[in-house]
């Protein structure tokens, strides 16, 4: 009995290392936050979208802590921001990291397009969300692990979200993120 127990248990981390080796590379820093699985997500009005810039999500208030906080009031918005697509790259995370750039005065900030198939997002009642602007981007942008530089034009809707300041290539002074981003499309106006 003792040998099959070992058996067991070895196969079942075979077909879990098989079936989703990028589980575990999965972001860790707000993760619940970032991707919608947190309690605090009923928090947010998603029938209520604002319409900002990339200049107004820089002008923001940065709170005093920000690693490792639950949900804050300032991330309960769902904003709807034209901008310029400039880079972009799939992290180690999975997430897609995209900055973008303000129509008129160039600031920078960055969104994240989560991988829809990391742990505990398939149950989120924004999975469908998340996956369909996961395969848009994919399509038009096809991402690697190596920034890309582009100027496209596009519309999209997503989560106010606050990073910790840590480098990140694109940040936005504050750390001011849209973090996930639900919706994107090409803007024509």
């Amino acid at each position: 009995m003792k040998n099959f127990t070992v058996i067991f248990i070895a196969l079942i981390m075979i077909i879990n290392v098989s079936v989703s080796p990028s589980y575990s590379q999965c972001g860790k820093e707000r993760w619940s936050v970032k991707t919608l699985t947190d309690k605090d997500t009923t928090k947010i009005d998603f029938q209520n979208v604002k319409k900002s810039t990339v200049q107004k999500q820089c002008l923001m208030k940065r709170p005093t802590k920000v690693k490792n906080m639950p949900r804050m009031k300032t991330e309960t918005n769902v904003y709807e921001i034209e901008a310029y697509v400039v880079e972009f790259k799939k992290e180690a995370d999975q997430d897609y990291h995209v900055v973008i750039s303000d129509l008129e005065t160039g600031e920078n900030m960055v969104i994240e397009i989560v991988d829809p198939d990391c742990p505990g997002i398939r149950t989120t009642s924004r999975y469908q969300a998340l996956k369909k602007v996961r395969d848009w981007f994919t399509d038009e942008f096809n991402p690697t692990q190596s920034f890309k530089n582009t100027h496209k034009k596009v519309k999209l809707t997503g989560v106010g979200f606050f990073d910790y300041l840590h480098g990140q290539r694109g940040m936005s002074d504050n750390g001011r993120e849209i973090h996930p981003v639900l919706k994107m499309e090409y803007s024509n106006e």
